[in-house]
């Protein structure tokens, strides 16, 4: 195991001991085991629960996860630094008097669960920690005590900690950085004293001290909901508002492309009253979900364009070889545009009236919102690939992905799709025209034939001898710009090897799925391209930051192993009548 890595690990544990000399412990044990979700009142605003946590602190102690944070910039000048290090004599000094790792004494500490809840008006915070070993926590708080009141006798300076009893439990007071007690087996930290004896009074009385947050209904519906995840919040947005309304008030941003991406989503965020979120981190991989509740009464009408009707949604985002990431949503642009003026500012509308004037120039006098949008589907795909670099002629010293834009077309309007590829052919004669004012070389039109499906292309001019080995060839030798029709997907791709692709895939035609946006990305796929250009990458770091070669080197390595690490990334939205669920996943490399 490397040292680095060794230090890393000191560093959890030095967090949790921090914690505790500064908020504190205290004893007094007995009563029947009860869920930390009692101890807290039912107008919490924010509650967070971690359930599992010996399964998650196996994950962060493994060698593949420590070796990786020992590769980040600035940890070796974190673990050399005396702070640091004194940190860690500290920690060594405690395990060794309780004979025990420290290692496991996270786990003895924690292994019932920890609580977070934020409750009241002023918003007072309550930590409370089940250790799975109580014996445990009482020996770890008498060997804190001692080693603050040790260090402060030996600088000549006052006892730092105060002790009373309420309701015969200690309560301990360390000089205004918080207060703590252990209650029924559970280490409890809050703010001040007035809000741990309320605490003391609900695990004492029970019921008698109030509704506790576990007898909501709201809040155990939630709670059922997500199963049994490592880690679970649940968040009171309103009583937040009324807490800090400034701060807590979610306008909204009405640029343009915010309102297209996230238009119904920022109206939720806006109107929600609570949100709850869940994690997990097992060996299949980690996931993470966050559940909104849809307006009360619905959408405003302005925002139809962006919810799928029921049993609709997203198609499947493509996946050809390659493919480094893949979206798909579900999006009506021909509704969206006849509600622009309820959506976007009035700036953002004069701008996109200009669009009926370059309508008018690609698409023969066309209407934009009726003639342009109206013929589009709803099903939106943008899919990046690697591509087959060494057939590119010539081969461009800084290799780009390919990108391509899948466009849904509706059914009976064969002259608009005509009129498309006219389009094509324009916006490539602007180009041609601009780049002859740089001299760079013009794009050829041509068209191929592949599986009966014509593809409409462009191809840079090959100079008329080879290029110089000492001089770079230019990145725009990655793009052959291109567009086809298979049935009635319209594709718009950046190279002619990834419409080709795509139309393989396309010969097998895809159901919609049930959610309104789902995104693909594979770190792996990443990782190559990094390493394909690693090159190009350790010079520009070393331009951009001023690092030597070793330096600039190490960052990209960080970063292809961070790539590989996170494996293939998955992103969900789901819409339905009464939530809005993101959910997000990372299959990790094993």
């Amino acid at each position: 195991m490397p040292r680095l890595g060794h230090r890393m690990r000191l560093g959890i544990s030095r967090g949790i001991t921090g914690l505790l000399l500064t908020l504190g412990v205290s004893t007094s044990m007995g009563g029947e085991v009860v869920h930390a979700s009692r101890w807290v009142a039912g107008d919490a605003a924010i509650y967070l629960e971690l359930s599992h946590t010996s399964p998650l602190l196996d994950r962060l102690l493994t060698d593949q996860y420590q070796n990786a944070l020992a590769a980040l910039p600035g940890s070796e000048k974190l673990t050399q630094s005396e702070t640091y290090k004194q940190a860690v004599a500290v920690l060594e000094q405690i395990t060794e008097k309780l004979g025990t790792t420290w290692q496991q004494g996270l786990r003895d500490l924690t292994g019932g669960g920890v609580v977070l809840a934020v409750e009241g008006k002023p918003a007072r915070p309550i930590l409370i920690v089940t250790p799975t070993d109580p014996a445990f926590l009482t020996r770890l708080n008498q060997a804190l005590l001692d080693l603050a009141r040790e260090k402060a006798k030996s600088k000549d300076q006052p006892d730092p900690v105060k002790s009373a009893d309420y309701r015969e439990i200690t309560v301990y007071e360390l000089d205004r950085k918080g207060v703590y007690a252990i209650v029924e087996g559970k280490l409890v930290i809050v703010d001040n004293p007035k809000t741990l004896k309320q605490v003391i009074d609900r695990a004492l009385d029970g019921e008698k001290a109030g509704t506790s947050l576990a007898d909501d209904a709201d809040w155990k519906a939630r709670r059922a909901q997500v199963g049994d995840p490592q880690a679970w919040g649940t968040v009171r947005i309103d009583r937040l508002r009324e807490l800090d309304p400034k701060r807590f008030t979610f306008k909204g941003d009405p640029k343009l492309p915010a309102t297209f991406l996230f238009g119904s989503w920022l109206e939720v965020l806006r109107k929600a009253d609570w949100a709850s979120a869940a994690f997990s981190w097992t060996d299949a991989g980690l996931g993470a979900e966050l559940a909104l509740p849809t307006p009360s009464g619905g959408y405003p009408e302005a925002l139809k364009g962006f919810v799928p009707p029921n049993g609709r949604g997203a198609t499947k985002p493509v996946n050809p070889p390659g493919t480094i990431a893949s979206l798909s949503l579900w999006r009506d642009l021909s509704s969206l545009w006849e509600a622009r003026a309820d959506l976007f500012p009035p700036e953002a509308v004069q701008g996109l009236a200009k669009l009926d004037g370059v309508a008018g120039q690609f698409f023969g006098a066309r209407d934009f919102g009726t003639d342009v949008l109206g013929p589009l589907g709803d099903e939106w795909r943008l899919v990046v690939a690697r591509q087959d670099h060494a057939s590119l002629k010539p081969v461009p010293d800084m290799k780009l992905p390919a990108f391509a834009l899948v466009v849904d077309l509706k059914p009976g309007d064969n002259d608009f799709a005509q009129r498309l590829k006219v389009a094509f052919q324009s916006i490539v004669g602007l180009v041609n025209l601009g780049g002859a004012q740089s001299k760079s070389p013009p794009l050829e039109l041509g068209a191929e034939t592949v599986e009966d499906v014509t593809i409409s292309t462009a191809r840079y001019m090959l100079p008329k001898a080879a290029p110089n080995a000492k001089e770079p060839v230019h990145m725009r030798h990655n793009f052959s710009p291109s567009l086809a029709q298979v049935g009635n997907q319209l594709i718009l791709s950046s190279s002619v090897s990834l419409t080709r692709s795509l139309i393989q895939t396309f010969k097998t035609p895809a159901k919609p799925e049930d959610a309104t946006l789902m995104v693909k990305a594979d770190g792996r796929e990443l990782a190559d391209l990094v390493e394909i250009n690693k090159t190009r990458l350790v010079m520009q770091n070393m331009l951009e930051k001023g690092h030597d070669k070793t330096q600039a080197e190490r960052e990209i390595s960080v970063l292809t192993q961070l790539l590989r690490y996170l494996g293939l990334a998955q992103l969900s939205v789901q819409d339905s009548a009464e939530t809005v669920k993101f959910k997000l996943s990372f299959d990790l490399a094993k």
